[in-house]
């Protein structure tokens, strides 16, 4: 985030590459995930107009997965929805991380929505690894 923070002071204008790596870090932060932070920088992405790829999102619902305290399934389900939305194909690692943050959902394993999505990504022709 430091760096981040002197881009913006210095002008700098992060592209994509540099705000997937910024996501990214949230996901892998010491104690756990930063998903909020990393849902943060998505929405500056978006205001400043810098268009977010697979890569983004892939990110972003693996840090949703690995949420402290249980997975924010449902919110990388929404992340999902605006992946669609946006028209942004979904890859393995997508589905993967959709269904490994259903497989961590505080109170249990969301196991029958995790189908879904599986099926979803057979439909998609997007091969599971």
């Amino acid at each position: 985030l430091e760096v981040f923070g002197e881009m913006k002071r210095r002008g700098v204008e992060p592209d994509t590459v540099t705000l997937n790596a910024l996501i990214s870090a949230m996901e892998k932060a010491p104690g756990g995930s930063q998903w909020e932070k990393a849902l943060e920088v998505f929405q500056e992405m978006n205001r400043r107009g810098v268009e977010p790829n697979t890569v983004t999102f892939n990110a972003l619902i693996s840090a949703m997965g690995k949420a402290p305290g249980g997975s924010q399934w449902e919110k990388a389900l929404e992340v999902f929805g605006e992946m669609e939305r946006r028209g942004v194909e979904p890859s393995t690692v997508t589905f993967s991380a959709l269904i490994s943050a259903m497989e961590k959902a505080p109170g249990g394993s969301q196991w029958e929505r995790a189908l879904e999505v599986f099926e979803e990504m057979e439909r998609k022709g997007v091969q599971p690894n």
